[in-house]
């Protein structure tokens, strides 16, 4: 019973942790960008690949460039819309 009741009371501390992790790790607030970044609008119909290939470094690998605008802007798929703004991390600019 008492070794039950342990790893029941383990499990509880263990669970606690990962849901506050989540908690924070999952924070919805866009971060503004920095004077080193640029905000950019999409146009009619721009791709996220091409914008990557405008404004990455020459240097840069152009599927590298698109992940760090998906990451940079919480993206989670390579769709835009006209009208979005999107923000160029400063990282792949030249």
């Amino acid at each position: 019973m008492a070794r039950g009741m342990f790893f029941l009371f383990a499990f509880l501390i263990l669970f606690s942790g990962f849901a506050l992790m989540h908690t924070f790790a999952s924070s919805s607030e866009d971060t503004p960008a920095t004077r080193e970044e640029l905000i950019i609008s999409v146009d009619s119909g721009d791709t996220l690949w091409d914008l990557a290939r405008t404004y990455k470094k020459d240097s840069m690998d152009t599927r590298q460039a698109v992940h760090h605008l998906l990451e940079r802007n919480g993206l989670s798929s390579s769709s835009v819309k006209a009208g979005q703004s999107l923000i160029i991390p400063a990282r792949m600019l030249p």
